[in-house]
């Protein structure tokens, strides 16, 4: 039987292109080789890449991170060949990398979210003072379509907003403002399927910085703890405000959903990641190990998922 030829795409022009290479190098080491011939495609910074080893595939594997790859921009590209392709479609790729966006759709759904603010750049340029008369840190500065952390900052006092701010810009023209929980815990829920989910209990991450910050995710102090040590009623909230938050941005094929636990146990959204780290350390597929879906295992469904979809 003939094998199919799945294009793993990686690198691309966001600054996450070495979080993505890191991430494309486990999937195609662990690929099943007796079930698929492997042809990578890797995208500059600039975004160059091979278009006829696309053509040539028969399923997409975009093992892309930001904007270029998760934002529905790739997945655009994919619809216009024709050619299945691994994870969300175009509308919930966008939604979910849009911090704003999935927010809003979050809070007008009425589930539990952190207090959020945000702005464009000219808004910030024009009257900065304004802006800073709402804020009441301590608050989190982000670029509104940025993931592993990059360009976010924790402001304790108003003092160190303006840099927070302008740090943000570089990465994006619209800034959200969240609230900083005090000692809240941060946990993290995989889920799978286009239909019929699968949904991980929820693992805790304790970050070995302040927050989870690029550092503290890619290096080795950060713990996963799996599955979280919480009561069997706290996994199934977790579990339901998961899939509520899957379903509500149209996701298919995989997400993990990120959230806050506050000290007196009030379960809060953060983020919903369309393409999460991929390494064989990585939340998501340790998660969904721990949900009884080996790693080779779960690249198969999710390219058997692409090609049902």
């Amino acid at each position: 039987m003939a094998k199919d030829k799945i294009a793993v795409l990686y690198g691309g022009i966001s600054a996450e292109h070495e979080v993505s290479k890191m991430s494309a190098k486990s999937v195609m080491e662990n690929l099943d080789k007796e079930k698929f011939e492997i042809i990578p495609v890797e995208i500059s910074k600039d975004g160059k890449f091979e278009m006829q080893k696309i053509l040539d595939s028969d399923v997409i594997f975009p093992v892309l991170h930001g904007k270029g790859g998760e934002d529905g921009s790739m997945q655009g590209l994919c619809e216009v060949l024709k050619k299945p392709y691994v994870g969300a479609g175009i509308e919930a790729s966008a939604l979910a990398l849009d911090k704003i966006a999935s927010k809003q759709i979050w809070q007008n759904l009425k589930l539990p979210i952190p207090y959020f603010q945000f702005f464009r750049e000219e808004e910030w340029r024009k009257n900065p003072s304004q802006i800073m008369q709402k804020v009441r840190p301590p608050v989190f500065v982000k670029p509104s379509t940025t993931g592993s952390s990059i360009g976010i900052s924790k402001v304790k006092k108003i003092e160190e907003f303006e840099a927070a701010v302008e740090e943000a810009l570089k990465y994006d023209k619209r800034i959200i403002v969240e609230e900083a929980l005090e000692g809240a815990r941060e946990f993290e829920v995989a889920v799978l399927g286009n239909v019929d989910l699968v949904i991980s209990k929820p693992g805790e991450v304790i970050p070995s910085e302040e927050f989870y910050t690029y550092t503290a995710k890619y290096g080795d102090d950060s713990e996963l703890i799996i599955p979280a040590k919480i009561e069997e009623k706290k996994i199934k909230e977790f579990q339901d405000l998961a899939e509520k938050a899957y379903r509500s941005l149209r996701i298919e094929g995989m997400a993990r959903i990120d959230f806050f636990m506050k000290k007196d146990g009030k379960i809060l959204l953060n983020e919903a990641n369309t393409i999460p780290g991929f390494t064989q350390f990585s939340m998501y597929p340790t998660l969904m190990e721990a949900s009884g879906i080996p790693y080779k295992e779960l690249l198969t469904r999710l390219i058997e998922l692409a090609k049902e979809r």
